[in-house]
């Protein structure tokens, strides 16, 4: 089943770079900083969310999957920061740039 993933991070003493690669990273994993509909345009998704499609058995392997990756992430590229990961399997999303 496929399963909508949001993720949302801060990271603690960072650089640009630091970002630009964890940005990389959780490309890597289906997680990106913008998105698009079926039949609608890209939209930049704000501040430092990510957000992606992942195939899975279920919401909660899921969250527990993408946890561990993102937490593995930024252990590898040492830095230090807090996520917060929502998984969901019935879901509809809207965005607006003004």
């Amino acid at each position: 089943m496929t399963y909508l993933v949001l993720c949302v991070f801060d990271l603690r003493n960072a650089n640009r770079d630091d970002y630009k690669y964890v940005y990389l990273d959780l490309a890597d994993i289906g997680l990106r900083r913008s998105v698009k509909s079926d039949g609608g345009p890209s939209f930049q998704l704000p501040g430092i969310t990510v957000m992606g499609t992942v195939e899975g058995r279920s919401v909660e392997e899921v969250r527990t999957r993408v946890g561990k990756s993102v937490q593995s992430i930024l252990k590898g590229r040492s830095v230090r920061g807090d996520f917060f990961v929502v998984v969901s399997s019935d879901w509809a999303c809207a965005g607006e740039s003004t």
